[in-house]
This record gives C-alpha cells, structure tokens and sequence, in this order.
C-alpha cells in the first residue's frame, strides 16, 4: 500500500493536478480570509471555512478527477488488478495520497491564522474546531469522489459525476431544514454531509459529527473497494 501511496503522492506534484488543487485552494480561501477577517474584522477562521466549503464540490473533484481514469487511460489498470495488491491497499493508497495532498494544502493556510495573531488574539478553539471540522468534510468528499471516480472510464466523466454528486449532497443541507417527512427527512440528512459541518463552525466541537464524518468515509471506501473487486474479478 505505501509504495502505492508514494506513487499517486509524487504524482500529484509531477503532473497539474496537485498544483491546480493548491493554487484553487489557497486563492479561493484567500479570497473569503480577507473578505471575513480582514475587511469584515473578525478573528475566527470559521466563517472563512464557511463560504469556502459552498466551494468544495469544485475543489475535491479537481483533486480526485484523475485517480481511476489515469490508470485506466494509460492501460496500467490491468496491471493493479493482476497486481499482489489487494482492493483495499490499491484504495486505501490512493485515498491516503489525496488526503496528504488535501492536508498539506490545508495546514498551509495557517498563515492567515499567524496574521491574526499578529494583529490580536484569535479564538484558539474556534480556529481548532474550524480546522478539524473542514478537514473530515474534506476527508469526507474525498472518500465519496473516489467511489464516484471507481465508474468513470474518463477524467471529464469522473469530473462531471464526482462535482454533481457533491454539489447535490451540498444543496440537501439546505433542503432538509425545511423538509419534515418521516423516514425521507432522516435518510435524505444522514446524506447531506455539510449539515453536521454546520456544529462546527458555530464552535460546537462534539462527538456526533466527528463519528459521522469518519463512518460516512469509511463507507464510501468500503462500495469503492467492492466496486474494485468487480472490476477485478469480471
């Protein structure tokens, strides 16, 4: 699995796509920093991850496009699956090497954090809370665009299934507040995966939305691996 994980890792910074990620990433957060903290005067980093996270179909779907249709358009798939590798350790590897990337990319923006220490005092556990909470969204988006991308054949299909998937997923949060429908509500929330986000950046840090977000990835990496395992033995 490691060696796989260094391969899709180099490769992110050996071809555009980790480089378009980082440079999305960090312009669209510099954009919502200065509009809520410096012009808008606020120390808390959680509005910023607020408006940032309307963008997160676009940035995770960057990120993950290429991961199934580079390997199949290169013909290197056959040999993964012919490969010692399990189905877990192909994805696992895969999904480990976005979630570096995703995390890097993530810990860079702490420098937004160091210009309002510098001039007063942030709210320490808001900025903490507003951290881990993007980050399991994130991990989140990741885990279902790779399930997603496991069907697509193309870097544009994949694109287009993994954005309208998360877009979808994005606009439920808002559609079940309004929403009271035995069994449909419930169902049609437990999929909105920024309704638990919405704890966190109101500085809310419980263990609900942090179980939520580890098992809704956990699930979604567990249909990518039996979807692989079709593949494998079809």
């Amino acid at each position: 699995m490691m060696i796989l994980f260094h391969k899709e890792l180099t490769a992110y910074f050996v071809t555009p796509f980790g480089f378009v990620f980082f440079g999305i990433f960090l312009l669209l957060s510099g954009v919502m920093f200065t509009i809520y903290n410096l012009l808008g005067g606020n120390g808390s980093m959680a509005g910023t991850f607020d408006l940032l996270k309307n963008f997160a179909p676009i940035l995770f779907t960057v990120l993950t496009m290429r991961l199934f249709a580079e390997e199949r358009r290169q013909g290197t798939e056959r040999l993964l699956l012919a490969s010692q590798l399990t189905s877990m350790d192909i994805i696992l590897g895969k999904f480990l090497a976005s979630l570096a990337v995703f995390l890097l990319t993530l810990l860079s923006t702490l420098f937004y954090v160091g210009i309002i220490a510098s001039y007063g005092m942030p709210n320490w556990s808001g900025v903490a809370g507003s951290y881990l909470g993007f980050f399991l969204l994130g991990m989140a988006m990741i885990a279902t665009c790779i399930f997603i991308s496991s069907f697509a054949e193309s870097q544009i299909t994949a694109a287009i299934m993994s954005f309208g998937t998360l877009f979808l997923m994005t606009m439920l949060a808002s559609f079940t507040k309004s929403l009271n429908i035995p069994i449909i509500t419930p169902v049609l929330s437990a999929i909105a995966i920024t309704t638990r986000y919405d704890d966190f950046t109101r500085g809310v840090l419980s263990l609900g939305p942090v179980v939520y977000y580890l098992c809704f990835s956990v699930c979604m990496l567990f249909l990518t691996i039996k979807n692989f395992e079709r593949r494998r033995f079809r």
